[in-house]
């Protein structure tokens, strides 16, 4: 009987100890659940931060860039457009009347490309590949350029495109003011797993040291990390630069 009681004893025991070990490991398990999820929103927030603090500089960049175009352009043109206007002698001068009735549509025009500048239209309205192509279109002449497309291209939320959007013109910009090509490549892959955008030219290339440097390629790496998508930069001289960037689907 006794050695039955003692028997019952240690089992209560032994229980104990395994009941308060499964406690004790539950509780580091809860603990260490908790910890991971606290470092992963930690994570989140300064992603999020990251982001934003990204998209301000683009749109600071995009505020610099509309009023240099002002001033520059605009200003320059109705400044000119004021002293033949003032002069007494304009209106009684054909030669005058027709330069004047030549700088009002150069005027309407230069709005209406800062209007696009601030927002593109045609890509709410007509989507991003011809959006694409008619940005193509506007300088084949000068810059022959391919565009191919892998899968059908899905259709994403519009901040999204207008930063892709912003990106492909900006290379094409620095290619058309630097890169001395005879032809450009804007290839987009769009998968189940991801978005790819590679951007080439046969131009002279350039030192990916002016990533740091450069205003207009500064542009192109802040919208990068606006969409939270990751880039690659390959450039040598003489054997022209490539931009690859890829987005998560």
């Amino acid at each position: 009987m006794v050695v039955k009681t003692q028997y019952i004893i240690v089992m209560i025991l032994v229980l104990s100890i395994i009941i308060l070990f499964t406690f004790v490991s539950y509780r580091a398990y809860i603990k260490k659940i908790l910890n991971e999820k606290s470092l992963q929103r930690q994570l989140e927030l300064e992603h999020q931060k990251k982001v934003a603090l990204q998209y301000t500089i683009v749109q600071e960049n995009e505020r610099k860039r509309i009023a240099e175009v002002l001033h520059d352009d605009v200003g320059n043109k109705l400044n000119i457009l004021s002293l033949w206007i003032n002069n007494e002698d304009t209106w009684n001068n054909e030669r005058s009347k027709k330069i004047i009735a030549q700088q009002i549509p150069a005027l309407i025009e230069a709005v209406r490309t800062i209007s696009h500048s601030l927002y593109p239209v045609n890509l709410e309205r007509f989507g991003l590949i011809l959006t694409i192509e008619a940005l193509i279109s506007n300088v084949n002449e000068s810059l022959p350029i391919q565009l191919l497309l892998n899968h059908k291209y899905q259709k994403r939320p519009i901040y999204f495109e207008v930063q892709i959007y912003r990106i492909i013109q900006e290379f094409l910009s620095n290619v058309i003011k630097h890169a001395k090509a005879t032809e450009m490549l804007i290839h987009i892959r769009d998968t189940d797993i991801s978005l790819a955008i590679i951007l080439s030219d046969n131009g002279v290339g350039f030192d990916t040291d002016l990533l740091k440097k450069g205003m207009g390629l500064k542009n192109i790496e802040s919208r990068i990390q606006s969409i939270a998508a990751i880039s690659k930069w390959k450039s040598k001289k003489d054997k022209g630069s490539r931009l690859i960037i890829k987005f998560p689907t």
